[in-house]
């Protein structure tokens, strides 16, 4: 093996012209992962503030419904032998599938089903 040789490096130039240096110290390549490691941590501060400021702001409820959305309600108490078939047909505004509004009853109540018991008090909207 080689003791002593006349190889020349073709990226000495490269690294002088980066570090200003002839040689490539292993604290300036340090310095240079903390800078790349500080602009990242830089950048996910940044977008993370935007992210607060933005949800802070209100952007977010662009999704949410409104106070206008808000239908009005009648409560109205089970009696022994009602269906909700019999409620919705009466409650229901005309030309209204009654299948339709027995839907949104059980949404508005949160029903599984169309079983209810005398003394249920049901909200229904009105239309």
């Amino acid at each position: 093996m080689l003791k002593y040789t006349t190889y020349q490096s073709i990226y000495n130039n490269e690294v002088s012209a980066v570090t200003g240096s002839s040689s490539w110290r292993p604290v300036e390549r340090l310095r240079g992962l903390q800078m790349m490691f500080e602009r990242r941590l830089l950048m996910k501060l940044v977008l993370a503030i935007m992210i607060m400021v933005a949800g802070g702001t209100g952007m977010v409820r662009v999704f949410a419904g409104s106070a206008h959305d808000e239908v009005p309600m009648e409560k109205v108490v089970v009696s022994k032998g009602d269906t909700l078939w019999e409620i919705a047909r009466e409650y229901k505004p005309e030309g209204m599938d009654t299948r339709a509004y027995i839907q949104i009853i059980k949404k508005v109540n949160h029903l599984k089903s169309a079983g209810i018991e005398a003394g249920d008090v049901l909200s229904l909207p009105i239309y």
